[in-house]
């Protein structure tokens, strides 16, 4: 019997960390699926590139902290790949990830076999 690879998900993150608790459950719910052996990429949106920039001992002033603080960096080491909209700004140094444009994940989409949309 052959073995089936696995399905590829695309999680696009766009909620603000710091005022909705939807970024919190979108890493719970990629966990999720990567213990499941299901590989997963992850784009951040503007409004959620605090993910990206809070320092980890910070992450719990963020809403929902306590699961971000917990998870958050396991997530990004299981990641398929991370991408995030460019900055307006010069980055921070030492981000995780790639910046992507948007039209280039417009692009990407059609890869994936789920897209899920926090």
């Amino acid at each position: 019997m052959t073995k089936m690879s696995p399905h590829s998900t695309l999680l696009l993150i766009k909620s603000d960390p710091a005022t909705d608790p939807r970024p919190a459950e979108a890493i719970r719910s990629a966990l999720g699926l990567v213990a499941g052996e299901i590989p997963v990429t992850i784009y951040l949106f503007r409004e959620a590139h605090l993910l990206l920039t809070t320092a980890p001992e910070d992450l719990e002033d963020l809403e929902d902290g306590e699961v971000l603080k917990r998870f958050l960096h396991t997530l990004f080491n299981m990641s398929k790949a991370i991408y995030y909209e460019p900055f307006e700004n010069t980055p921070p140094p030492g981000l995780p990830g790639s910046p992507l444009s948007l039209g280039d994940l417009g692009t990407m989409i059609p890869a994936f076999d789920h897209t899920l949309f926090f």
